[in-house]
């Protein structure tokens, strides 16, 4: 496979795996094409090979955007949850305190 052909394959699959969410795969495919921009340095570059490069910088920002929206969400999540989970946890210390001073009747 040349030059070309890996820039346009690694676009596709750097696509898919972004619209599957596969986020091990995308991390692949990062390290991959980090390892051919390396390869690239300093030769001289086609203005074909130029135009699937620019496409697959696209679609590399494309992706990594989803890759930081579903980060933020997580990370929403999780505050959420902590929060719920701290509720939780003050009511039911407050109960117990309450049950022990025999404020609430417990029936």
């Amino acid at each position: 496979m040349d030059d070309l052909q890996l820039i346009d394959w690694q676009a596709r699959a750097l696509a898919a795996a972004g619209k599957r969410q596969d986020w091990d795969k995308i991390q692949q495919l990062d390290t991959d094409i980090a390892a051919l921009l390396c390869s690239l340095h300093g030769r001289e570059i086609s203005e074909q090979k130029r135009e699937a490069l620019n496409k697959l910088q696209q679609v590399h920002q494309q992706v990594h955007q989803l890759v930081r929206q579903k980060r933020d969400e997580l990370s929403k999540e999780m505050t959420q949850q902590r929060n719920q989970r701290e509720g939780a946890l003050s009511y039911a210390q407050f109960m117990d305190r309450e049950l022990d001073e025999g404020r609430v009747v417990n029936e």
